[in-house]
């Protein structure tokens, strides 16, 4: 029995070596994703990509580098396509089965990337974020630049699943928290993961005027700094920026001429993050597609 025994834990301790040294590969291939040009080719790629590194994540679950490509392929992923694709069936007026079937897949996929994001922070975090608000407050008050790439993925899902949920009032009262942890980065990192607390920022200050509890002149400064950081090669930052914040202060001019810069600026011109800004273009052609409905 003792042999037995044995022989199990060495199968199993083995399992988990091989699992970390592949590990180490994903982390360094995982670029590959992002240089990418060919959107179908990404599109196609990545949900076999993500399952093959959750399987290795069953196998070797402390292991950091496969929760930081899960929680970043997830949010990425559903971002770049699924929750495009939910925003072009709502851009041309639908609102049947097919929508409601997306909206609760990318829901669902959104949540799944915060909660990678709160295995990188720790059991203590998952906790924290089922607690009172003002013990979340403290917990985020104390985080330290090791807690920024799970903070920033959990902000990211919570954020953006609130995003198209906006009438789930429980989820919605949830929003303050994933605020924090993107105040809290700023702090500690702003440059982490192409500035995107930044952006993030400037989408939650810039998608509500004034009179309903939005901030756009606060959120134009985090959209502009984010822009900045990234040498305006990152194109995603002002596509975003003049779909909220130029929309809702009515600013046509600014909407326009930042699309057709964005438009003119090959997504070759950081080829580090060519498939960002691949679909930063589609974006920008969606949006002047429907000028005319949003002004």
């Amino acid at each position: 029995m003792r042999a037995a025994l044995l022989v199990c834990l060495a199968g199993c301790n083995l399992v988990k070596l091989t699992t970390n040294q592949t590990a180490d590969v994903l982390a360094v291939a995982a670029p590959s994703m992002a240089m990418e040009g060919d959107v179908d080719l990404a599109r196609e790629a990545a949900p076999g990509q993500l399952k093959t590194i959750e399987g290795f994540w069953l196998a070797s679950p402390e292991n950091r580098k496969l929760l930081r490509l899960l929680a970043q392929g997830y949010c990425e992923y559903t971002f770049g396509f699924l929750d495009s694709d939910l925003e072009a069936l709502t851009m041309a007026g639908r609102d049947d089965d097919q929508t409601a079937k997306l909206r609760q897949r990318t829901t669902g996929l959104y949540m799944r990337c915060m909660s990678y994001g709160l295995k990188l922070l720790g059991p203590s975090w998952e906790q924290a974020m089922k607690g009172d608000l003002a013990a979340f407050r403290e917990k985020v008050a104390h985080a330290e630049r090791e807690d920024v790439e799970g903070m920033l993925f959990t902000a990211l899902g919570l954020a953006s699943a609130i995003n198209i949920n906006r009438d789930n009032l429980d989820m919605v009262a949830d929003l303050p928290r994933a605020k924090m942890m993107l105040e809290r980065i700023v702090a500690l990192d702003e440059k982490f993961n192409n500035a995107w607390a930044h952006t993030a920022l400037g989408l939650l200050y810039s998608s509500q005027g004034a009179a309903v509890g939005g901030d756009p002149p606060k959120g134009r400064v985090h959209f502009d700094r984010a822009i900045a950081l990234t040498s305006g090669k990152y194109l995603m930052p002002k596509v975003l920026k003049a779909h909220t914040y130029a929309v809702i202060t009515n600013d046509r001019k600014l909407f326009h001429d930042t699309l057709l810069e964005v438009l003119k600026t090959s997504p070759s011109i950081w080829p580090e993050q060519r498939l960002a800004n691949e679909l930063a273009h589609q974006r920008a052609q969606r949006y002047l597609a429907h000028e005319a409905d949003l002004f």
